[in-house]
């Protein structure tokens, strides 16, 4: 009850204000009722059926702790990056304070995490200027290498990163900045909401299942290319093609635009197949 009367009053507080959300779609307090190894091994008991009478579908995890999505009730989690820009800080000398704390070993006046953790690195304590020098580079390439890297996991950050120094812009516009710099305006950045997320994710999933069964063929013949699926249910494909490629049939433009080619998913039932003719 604790939780279902979060939710609902949330989603009446918010359409009270005008802000545009999805009711679906949930991200509970630092991803509350989610297993935390080693402090909580499974689930609140409680999370599934609330969620259900609740009617989410979409449910935010931390991808640091979970890395795959996984189904909880009724919802698909989706995994989420999270920022070394940290939810208890707001000022820039709070922010580097915190950075020591966890980076630095005990010697050099830190807590020594990092001693102790393979996957992480120990650092020189960071001066005045560490935020602006190294955290931001630091983080803005984190940032980036996920964007680039065909990862559909999202990244969060925290209210209190928009207050006092505003730490979280200069992040942004770094990681905007490189991308302006790398890419043109034909492949602008992508902004989904969790649904679409979950819904690439699960199809992600069916792929790499379907990839390593063999369970698809694929071939080029006179300037046709055809996808069968021989797998044993019907299988979303994810197809890209140069600009130009055509269906074959129903006849007509193919995919959407995005850089110097075009792409779908093109759904298949069992033995069926898909064919487009190429640009000559």
């Amino acid at each position: 009850a604790d939780i279902s009367t979060a939710i609902n009053r949330n989603v009446t507080w918010a359409r009270s204000k005008g802000l545009a959300i999805t009711a679906s779609e949930v991200v509970t307090g630092e991803h509350s009722g989610l297993k935390s190894l080693p402090q909580m091994p499974t689930d609140n008991p409680n999370l599934a059926p609330a969620l259900s009478a609740a009617g989410i579908r979409v449910l935010a995890s931390d991808a640091s702790r979970e890395a795959s999505p996984r189904t909880v009730g009724p919802a698909r989690t989706v995994p989420r990056h999270p920022m070394n820009i940290y939810y208890n800080v707001a000022g820039t000398a709070e922010e580097i304070d915190e950075y020591n704390w966890i980076y630095t070993s005990k010697a050099s006046g830190g807590s020594g995490i990092c001693e102790n953790n393979p996957a992480s690195t120990c650092i020189p304590p960071l001066p005045a200027t560490g935020f602006t020098g190294y955290i931001v580079p630091l983080e803005a390439r984190i940032a980036f290498d996920h964007l680039v890297s065909a990862d559909a996991d999202p990244h969060y950050a925290h209210q209190s990163n928009l207050t006092e120094d505003r730490i979280l812009y200069p992040v942004l516009d770094s990681v905007l900045a490189r991308y302006r710099a790398t890419f043109t305006a034909a492949t602008p950045i992508v902004n989904p909401t969790y649904s679409d997320v979950a819904a690439l994710q699960n199809r992600q999933a069916a792929w790499r299942t379907a990839v390593t069964a063999k369970t698809v063929e694929a071939y080029v013949q006179n300037g046709v290319v055809t996808v069968v699926n021989r797998g044993p249910a019907a299988l979303d494909v994810p197809v890209t093609a140069p600009t130009g490629t055509r269906n074959v049939s129903p006849a007509g433009t193919f995919g959407d635009a995005y850089g110097t080619e075009r792409s779908a998913w093109r759904t298949l039932a069992r033995n069926a197949q898909t064919s487009l003719r190429l640009p000559s």
